[in-house]
């Protein structure tokens, strides 16, 4: 539900994107979009329409990435007379450009997590310079599931600005106040119902085409109560702990923090670096103790979480997004997996 008046729904050209991008650019934003490279799509700085794969399926990495970035630093320290800590966190003006709804919604369930507990400083630093320009999906393939998990392909929330190819045209829909103004400057003309009308047979469309599916209600109990089964084992079988599923996850959270200090010992970095729970150091403690040191068990673990059942809470941290299955080099599935637990 929108908090402004309406209209909120107008109509545009490829023109009028690049005019919004250059709204950004010259007001000093740091835009990036999917951009193809080689046989996928990396969310890179641009500056132009044309470098833009409006077609694209899902980016390597999600644009998570610009949120929690894989190592950065919360702040620097000096020893001299004093201890002086210099803030590595600052607020930078970003725009996120062509996000899908799958992106979207994890972003908001990133926004909860680093709210939950104690307030993550970086995470809000970057997401309050941050702008986000979504893009309904025009394509579909063979591992898209976000529909059975009604994350998309329609967004209806976690943008300012939503963008949906309609013919050759471009209906642009209005998530905040902030993302209204700009429309409104940059003077698009209101759409008709006939575009709207489009939309949602786009929409439609997009849904006839999903043959990916998965069904995760209950899984969280029905996973916790199998905590044996032998789907764990089949699985280990073939995971080599590489982590790479969480690198790729939208909303894979999981980080360590350390210090790093200089030879003088006199100067040095508090560093955040995400971490995964495949790996095998990530559950060790004291004295080589570790919670989950067979493979069985932290393949068992990240797949409760994507389930809900990690925790002890019913955080599902998946939006169907399909990076996982495209990316694992092991070719795991964990659609299936969850067909498996439900059927026995």
């Amino acid at each position: 539900m929108h908090r402004f008046s309406k209209p909120y729904a107008f109509i545009t050209t490829l023109e009028g994107l690049q005019r919004l991008l250059d709204f950004f650019v010259k007001r000093g934003f740091t835009v990036y979009g999917p951009v193809l490279k080689g046989k996928s799509w990396v969310f890179s700085e641009i500056h132009s329409i044309s470098e833009v794969d409006l077609n694209y399926t899902r980016s390597i990495l999600p644009p998570k990435k610009l949120l929690l970035p894989p190592k950065s630093s919360i702040f620097s320290f000096k020893l001299n007379d004093g201890f002086e800590i210099l803030e590595s966190c600052v607020s930078k003006n970003v725009v996120l450009f062509g996000v899908h709804p799958c992106d979207l919604k994890a972003i908001e369930k990133l926004d909860a997590f680093s709210s939950f507990y104690m307030e993550d400083v970086c995470y809000k630093a970057r997401r309050q310079g941050l702008f986000i320009v979504g893009l309904t999906c025009n394509v579909v393939d063979e591992h898209c599931f976000c529909n059975s998990l009604g994350v998309g392909p329609e967004a209806s929330t976690g943008f300012d600005i939503l963008i949906t190819q309609v013919g050759e045209s471009f209906l642009v829909e209005s998530g905040s106040l902030k993302g209204l103004n700009i429309i409104r400057e940059l003077n698009f003309p209101e759409a008709k119902s006939e575009h709207l009308e489009a939309k949602m047979r786009h929409i439609e469309d997009l849904k006839s085409r999903f043959t990916k599916k998965a069904d995760l209600k209950e899984l969280d109990k029905i996973a916790k109560s199998k905590l044996d089964h032998k789907v764990w084992l089949e699985m280990a079988e073939k995971c080599l702990s590489c982590g790479n599923c969480s690198m790729v996850c939208p909303v894979c959270y999981c980080f360590d923090v350390y210090d790093s200090l200089d030879l003088t010992l006199k100067e040095g970095v508090r560093v955040i670096e995400l971490d995964s729970c495949q790996l095998l150091e990530y559950a060790e403690v004291a004295l080589g103790g570790n919670f989950r040191r067979d493979r069985y068990q932290r393949l068992r673990h990240w797949m409760l979480c994507k389930f809900g059942a990690a925790g002890g809470s019913t955080y599902t941290s998946c939006v169907g997004c399909g990076r996982c299955l495209v990316y694992c080099p092991a070719g795991i599935d964990l659609t299936e997996v969850a067909k498996v637990l439900k059927g026995g």
